[in-house]
């Protein structure tokens, strides 16, 4: 039997299944050991984050902070959540610690990665950065303390100077090695994640009707802004949307080796060159990838699909949004993100820091409603889809260009299945071969490179499976 390794987000593998994954397996055989160390590392750290949740929670010596086993530990894709145990006045209740993960954050690459009214989101006690510089919020801080920060921002936003937030630097003898958030714990008497009644409830009209209520007050209750970005947190303790954009989608690109496009402090105060930088992460993506391609065909295709699709971008952009309204959007959107209760209302959201101000085109009725991937949106599955959008009255036009846009990998699939509609039933092999010579000159160097990136790339890891099974055979 072959030997079998494991992947971090794809289970065990062996060489026949992982050379036929899209990622770059090679560097995710890497994510298994840097997710132990990691977990190491803060098992260590203990002690350092039981006394900075007391410090950011206001408590005294009289109270405890207990951190939880480690099975009780919850990773998502980009953060580790460490709950602890809180003790103080004869009550228990629990915080949550969330810690990034520096290897799924491009960090090797790019060092400093990880730095609505009426539905409310998880409360934040405060929060450090890597460097050392610790906030809290104002409610946990002594009464002069609270009393000078109100005074000062009713000051600043009597000037018109940036926004002074409720947070306020705060020394601390206690430090991790990375950035961390303290919230609270969302128990289950105020609602469970979306995800653990997603599939047995979404066909009831009731709850999907409270359900994409509560999503559009999250939609309208939004404050327009200048200018397509995020928010960035100064040191003072003003925040202000001069960050670039940062979605999650555009992470994974950049983790996965992508040379970055959108610089640190990038913003757009127009559509058309936002769309424009998003395209050339993807292209810089695919020509960063050593297995981007099968073959010379698949290469054909890939770079015909983004040489159409930027060619067809203007046919489903408005013009008369090009230039706003930007608006808050959530880019990491997902089920188990909301928290709900049993009529389907949002009681709560967690997850916030993939935030962004986006083109509003860009809103639309989340796919995973109907319960299928992205690329399986078609048929009934389409007709679902599109009857959601229709209840929630979103209507876009150019919904499948923005899923293009922010998909990892679905971009052929979705140009192929719903855009191609509207001006060709399909695209020959001949004229895909045709077009991908527009996307550059010398278009067949481009091929033969990417070709012979991806022979070198399976010899690479034919060798390392090989050195791995050897090494484990010794060791048994």
């Amino acid at each position: 039997m072959p030997p079998a390794f494991e992947l971090l987000d794809h289970g065990p593998s062996t060489y026949e299944a992982a050379v036929e994954i899209e990622d770059n397996v090679i560097s995710q055989l890497t994510y298994v050991s840097k997710t132990k160390n990691s977990d190491k590392y803060f098992r260590k750290q203990r002690s350092a984050i039981e006394g900075l949740t007391a410090h950011h929670l206001g408590l005294d010596g009289n109270s405890d902070c207990i951190v939880l086993s480690q099975h009780a530990w919850i990773r998502g894709t980009f953060n580790v959540c460490i709950p602890v145990e809180v003790k103080s006045g004869g009550a228990s209740r629990k915080t949550i610690t969330r810690c990034p993960i520096p290897h799924k954050l491009a960090e090797a690459e790019y060092i400093g990665t990880k730095n609505c009214h009426d539905i409310p989101t998880s409360h934040l006690f405060g929060f450090g950065f890597s460097g050392g510089r610790h906030f809290i919020h104002k409610t946990h801080r002594p009464f002069y303390v609270r009393f000078t920060h109100t005074v000062w921002r009713h000051l600043y936003a009597l000037l018109r100077y940036p926004v002074l937030s409720q947070y306020s630097r705060s020394p601390i003898a206690h430090h991790l090695r990375t950035g961390y958030m303290i919230v609270e714990f969302i128990e289950p008497s105020r609602g469970q994640m979306l995800s653990k009644t997603r599939d047995e409830n979404r066909e009831e009209p009731s709850r999907k009707g409270d359900l994409f209520r509560g999503m559009a007050r999250l939609i309208i209750s939004r404050v327009p802004q200048p200018r397509i970005g995020s928010f960035r947190f100064h040191a003072d303790g003003t925040i202000a949307p001069i960050n670039r954009p940062l979605s999650c989608s555009n992470m994974i690109l950049e983790n996965d080796g992508a040379p970055r496009v959108l610089q640190r402090s990038d913003t757009y105060t127009c559509t058309d060159a936002f769309i424009s930088d998003l395209f050339t992460s993807h292209n810089n993506r695919f020509l960063g990838q050593p297995n981007a391609v099968y073959d010379e065909r698949d290469c054909r295709g890939q770079m015909a699909v983004k040489m159409l699709l930027r060619a067809l971008s203007h046919h489903y952009l408005k013009q008369e949004l090009r230039e706003g309204p930007f608006i808050l959007q959530l880019t990491d959107f997902h089920a188990s993100n909301i928290f709900v209760n049993q009529e389907w209302n949002i009681s709560c959201l967690i997850d916030l820091e993939w935030i962004c101000c986006l083109p509003v085109e860009m809103l639309t009725v989340p796919y995973w409603l109907t319960g299928r991937g992205i690329d399986q949106i078609k048929e009934k599955h389409f007709h679902e889809f599109n009857k959601g959008r229709e209840d929630a009255m979103w209507e876009s036009k150019g919904v499948w260009l923005w899923h293009c846009l922010e998909s990892v990998n679905a971009m052929y699939f979705l140009l192929e299945s719903h855009l191609y509609l509207r001006f060709s039933s399909t695209l020959s092999l001949n004229a895909e071969e045709i077009v991908s010579q527009f996307r550059c000159e010398n278009s067949e160097d481009v091929v033969a490179k990417k070709f012979a990136e991806k022979e070198q790339y399976d010899r690479d890891l034919r060798s390392l499976f090989d050195e791995r099974g050897a090494a484990k055979a010794s060791e048994e």
